[in-house]
């Protein structure tokens, strides 16, 4: 039993550490993180296949620091006020409508939209593609 637990920490523990990403030039927050701007710890250029690679910077990190999961989130897709296309879909049925999101959400996260035409409040899950889908 105890040596499952240990397994179980080592892999976590490798998962939290998979990245080490530092900053090779200042990233305001809202920028994504590339390989241009981050570098591993070691000074190599940082894998195309790093998981923080193409993930959207909450806050200014300055050049040295650390790029880790918690300062950084999916991209926003749609930005407070932004014009949306919304689009209800049940079976063969499908309604599409524009509107104007309330808030920012990134891909397959839930955000309000007023519905310009009813002028009613949606919520919806935001699509790769940057539309809507109605709830």
């Amino acid at each position: 039993m105890i040596s499952l637990i240990a397994l179980g920490l080592g892999a976590l523990a490798m998962v939290t550490d998979a990245s080490s990403l530092v900053a090779a030039e200042v990233i305001r927050a809202g920028d994504r993180v590339s390989a241009a701007n981050a570098v591993t710890e070691g000074e190599a250029s940082a894998d195309i296949n790093d998981p923080l690679l193409g993930r959207e910077v909450r806050r200014t990190i300055y050049v040295g620091q650390a790029i880790t999961a918690d300062n950084t989130r999916s991209p926003m897709l749609v930005k407070r006020n932004q014009v949306v296309s919304i689009r209800y879909v049940k079976g063969p049925l499908e309604i599409t409508t524009i509107g104007r999101a309330m808030g920012e959400a990134g891909a397959n996260e839930t955000v309000t939209v007023l519905n310009q035409d009813s002028r009613q409040l949606v919520q919806g899950i935001v699509q790769e593609e940057g539309w809507v889908l109605a709830q």
